[in-house]
């Protein structure tokens, strides 16, 4: 056997396990941020990619569990007005700030946003989770 078909298995962790674990203990978000760091380590992990699209799933239902669901209104943070600065905001977070102006509700914005429905959530869920925007009672 020649040393280049004689690769190591890698050994790839219980997902479902660990998933389960991070969920219940530490929350959504926090399951996410790992979860991507783990996709460096494996990126060819299919697996590894579902339970990422599961749990940003899961981060866009939460959200839209608010007592308004799509007819929540998006308002800037103060934080976000007063220290712009300390957010670190891609092209596409940018440009959903750019369209939050207190009146356009999320089914609006995702209807103006130029990107698909479900990506426009999950930035918006994320601003709310770095708290550049809030989405009041």
């Amino acid at each position: 056997m020649s040393a280049l078909s004689a690769s190591p298995t890698q050994v790839r962790p219980e997902w479902s396990r660990l998933v389960s674990d991070s969920l219940s203990q530490h929350g959504a978000w926090h399951t996410f941020l790992k979860l991507n760091e783990a996709r460096t380590a494996y990126p060819d992990d299919l697996s590894l990619r579902g339970y990422v699209e599961i749990i940003r799933n899961a981060i866009v239902r939460e959200m839209l569990a608010h007592p308004r669901g799509m007819k929540a209104i998006p308002k800037l943070s103060a934080e976000f007005l007063t220290n712009f600065d300390r957010f670190d905001l891609n092209a596409q977070e940018g440009y959903l700030v750019s369209l939050i102006d207190g009146r356009f509700d999320l089914q609006k914005l995702s209807i103006l946003s130029p990107f698909d429905q479900f990506t426009t959530l999950f930035i918006l869920a994320k601003l709310q989770q770095e708290r550049a925007i809030t989405i009041p009672q």
